[in-house]
């Protein structure tokens, strides 16, 4: 014999027409207002524009026009801070370095001549404290941008050799300000003892100053790369050693000796 077919009973077949209602009632009355099914005409989400005249829906459906973010982590949340593009950091103890110490000097010196020139003969000098005023200001913010990147670290960020590029900032400042100086004190008179002649005798003298510190800076500078190089040459060396090295032949097996005997 088969087994009658499964049959699904229908809630109509328990209860009657009036429980049906009398639980319908119930479920009414549960429901919160802002919920009814006959209060609700129309639904949209938020900034889709099919509601009614106006673009608002009807009173009681406040709650379903924005249900897609109703929740406080999408709706309440502060828009994300704006990030720092790079770190800068204040590391002085790179001016107790050689390289920075040196750099110091340098503008200290080009600041010092450039205030004794334009003391002596103002903003518009003379054609031959032109080339010192030109060394010493072209060198005054050449070092001084160059040091600034170093106490801020900015210098890690940018893949540049910062060791080449301070000794040829060197050889410039020292070349600049050298010629300055001969020539500014080629063309002052020899028994010039006035107060413009004393101020521009100082300004040669800081000039002069400025450019020995520029020359060791460079000598530095050149030492610093010479090692460097050398360091990375030997590593490559020591590379190329172990490479050449054979290795070391295995240990016969015991099967091996078996068969050689």
């Amino acid at each position: 014999m088969q087994a009658a077919p499964a049959r699904y009973v229908s809630s109509s077949e328990l209860y009657t027409t009036d429980e049906v209602e009398l639980l319908l009632e119930e479920i009414r009355e549960l429901e919160p207002t802002s919920c009814r099914g006959e209060d609700v005409q129309d639904f949209e989400i938020a900034g889709s524009g099919g509601a009614g005249a106006g673009g608002r829906s009807p009173a009681g459906t406040e709650l379903t026009e924005r249900s897609w973010d109703s929740h406080a982590h999408y709706s309440r949340a502060p828009p994300p801070r704006p990030r720092a593009l790079a770190p800068v950091y204040c590391h002085l103890s790179y001016l107790v370095t050689p390289a920075g110490a040196l750099t110091l000097l340098l503008v200290l010196c080009s600041l010092s001549a450039c205030a004794c020139v334009w003391a002596a003969l103002g903003l518009r000098a003379a054609a031959a404290a032109k080339p010192l005023l030109f060394g010493a200001l072209t060198s005054f913010m050449l070092h001084t941008l160059l040091m600034l990147m170093h106490v801020s670290l900015l210098d890690a960020l940018l893949p540049v050799d910062w060791n080449r590029l301070g000794g040829i900032s060197f050889a410039w400042s020292a070349a600049w300000l050298l010629g300055g100086a001969v020539a500014l004190l080629v063309a002052l008179p020899p028994a010039a003892h006035s107060a413009l002649a004393s101020v521009l005798y100082a300004a040669a003298g800081t000039g002069l100053s400025g450019a020995g510190v520029a020359l060791l800076g460079a000598g530095a500078a050149l030492r610093g790369g010479c090692l460097r190089r050398g360091a990375r040459s030997r590593r490559g060396s020591l590379r190329a050693a172990h490479r050449a090295v054979p290795s070391a032949p295995s240990a016969p097996s015991a099967l091996d000796c078996d068969r050689a005997l």
